[in-house]
């Protein structure tokens, strides 16, 4: 599971938005209708519309035109309008340039300065094939399902010593200006009270990795990647195996993460969770000078400290500064692959701005024009959807005739492939990997992206939206574009674990419905 768990207030989102089918069928079969039946899932709002991708015949539908919050399946829309803009090959270059002079024994009298390419995973995730490392349940979702994220392998700072390496190899020994990022692509923007900035490094995260030891011994606290931009203050205990891990990581002071709290004894090792990087330029500054100092330059600006953007001239004269290095990304398709397969929520709100770019424009705003104008060209009515973020929040609605129009719309497309590698694939990896067993009949024959919003509903907690899109390779031997949403099923308590269980179980239950179109398709 993806997990979004937004606190948020949210009303009953199943209002009509007529976009007619191209068939009148208004029902779900009866086994499919038995599921939504089930407790606690017949409490909830749902939707469905299932549709032969070759001919459009819609052969399963439920409240199809109404709207629905869509949790992260939103972010198909965002995926797919970016592979338009700009396509499966395109690749991120972050140059490193100078201004000022290189003495001949390497004596920089001027500031070095790294200018954001927008590039998600700036060489942390790159794999030796030139990949992007893809794990069934990513660290970007670590805190949302406390247990169950895994590292990937490369080393978090690969592309920030990459860049340095080259730096050095051009000659530069001593900086006796400063260091700074050049942030300045596209207009500062938070999405849900994180940064979106066109420097990342590890995803803006500091990953803390818990080791339990017995039951009441206290537990063993490394983290990374390793920086004097932060300090760690760990204190967690060791519980019982079975019970419930609590950790928190937070900043009372500056530059020192405290980690408190307990985990069981037979938690998965390394114990995952992360840290947001509050200042993302003032922490990629401080890891490229250390990266620096590895390979032999000296730099007499202070390496702590807030990112000295003053020091930038315009744009325009960056530009046309003298490159020392440059770090050049694997193709986009790779990026598309890793947002879809985790449902990962910064990669997703790089899109609109990055799309914006593309068209000459600066605004997160400019790029969600860009998506909807995409959605209108792909034949979607622009009143069955409301898109206000790439991501999947509460503010993101749209019929699943809306959803399975995108599908079927993508499937004619020359970048198909792209997309339809891009999702998970049920019982088998990325976010659906556990959601069928992998004996399954249905498991390796649904693409699909998931959705999930843990929210407030009528004053009580409540899974929000727990939703499922995408394609089915049925046992008939055609090929069905799905769509499933469920919305405000109210959480037996106000306990966010057992939300979080609640949409757990939702997940394998919408898992169970995919399975069945599988066998039999048609209503």
């Amino acid at each position: 599971m993806a997990a979004a768990v937004t606190m948020s207030a949210c009303s009953n989102n199943s209002t009509d938005h007529s976009a007619s089918p191209s068939s009148s069928t208004a029902r779900v079969s009866a086994d499919l209708q038995k599921l939504m039946n089930d407790a606690p899932w017949s409490s909830g709002q749902w939707g469905v519309q299932v549709a032969d991708l070759k001919t459009g015949e819609v052969v399963q539908s439920k409240s199809a035109n109404s709207q629905f919050m869509t949790g992260s399946t939103a972010k198909t829309f965002a995926v797919s309008a970016a592979l338009d803009v700009l396509g499966g090959d395109h690749r991120f270059r972050t140059p490193v340039v100078h201004s000022g002079t290189v003495s001949p024994d390497g004596q920089l009298s001027g500031n070095l300065i790294m200018v954001g390419s927008g590039d998600l995973a700036l060489g942390g995730r790159t794999t030796a094939s030139g990949t992007l490392d893809v794990p069934d349940f990513d660290h970007y979702d670590a805190n949302a399902v406390p247990g169950m994220a895994t590292l990937t392998q490369e080393d978090p700072l690969a592309g920030i010593n990459e860049l340095a390496r080259q730096v050095a190899a051009s000659g530069i020994r001593q900086i006796d200006g400063d260091v700074v990022i050049d942030n300045r692509l596209w207009d500062p923007v938070s999405i849900g009270g994180v940064p979106v900035t066109p420097t990342i490094v590890n995803d803006n995260l500091i990953d803390v990795l818990i080791t339990p030891g017995a039951p009441g011994e206290p537990a063993k606290v490394d983290w990374r990647p390793k920086t004097a931009a932060f300090s760690v203050d760990a204190q967690v205990t060791t519980t019982p195996a079975g019970s419930k891990p609590a950790v928190t990581t937070e900043s009372v002071t500056p530059g020192q993460i405290r980690v408190r709290g307990s985990v069981p004894a037979d938690a998965k090792a390394p114990f995952v969770t992360t840290y947001q990087v509050p200042d993302p330029a003032a922490f990629a500054r401080t890891v490229l000078i250390e990266a620096l100092a590895r390979n032999g330059i000296s730099v007499t600006a202070p390496r702590l400290g807030e990112n000295p953007s003053s020091k930038l001239p315009p744009s325009k004269e960056v530009n046309e500064m003298p490159a020392s290095a440059t770090y050049t990304s694997p193709p986009f398709k790779e990026y598309a692959k890793l947002i879809n397969k985790v449902s990962h929520n910064l990669g997703a709100n790089l899109l609109p701005p990055l799309m914006a770019v593309q068209n000459g424009q600066r605004t997160y705003a400019d790029g969600m024009k860009t998506e909807r104008d995409f959605l209108a060209r792909s034949g979607i009515d622009p009143h069955s959807l409301t898109l206000v973020d790439a991501q999947g929040l509460p503010g993101d609605k749209a019929t699943p005739t809306a959803q399975v129009a995108l599908l079927r719309h993508l499937a004619r497309q020359d970048n198909f492939d792209i997309f339809y590698d891009s999702m998970p694939s049920m019982g088998v990896d990325g976010s659906l990997a556990d959601v069928i067993e992998r004996t399954n009949p249905a498991a390796g024959h649904i693409r699909a992206k998931t959705g999930t919003l843990v929210s407030a509903y009528k004053g009580k907690l409540a899974l929000g939206t727990k939703a499922l899109a995408g394609y089915i390779d049925a046992k008939d031997g055609h090929r069905y574009a799905f769509a499933i949403y469920v919305n405000n099923i109210p959480v037996p308590s106000n306990s966010v674990s057992d939300a979080i269980d609640l949409a757990l179980r939702a997940n394998k239950q919408l898992g169970a419905m995919a399975a069945n179109i599988y066998k039999s398709p048609k209503a």
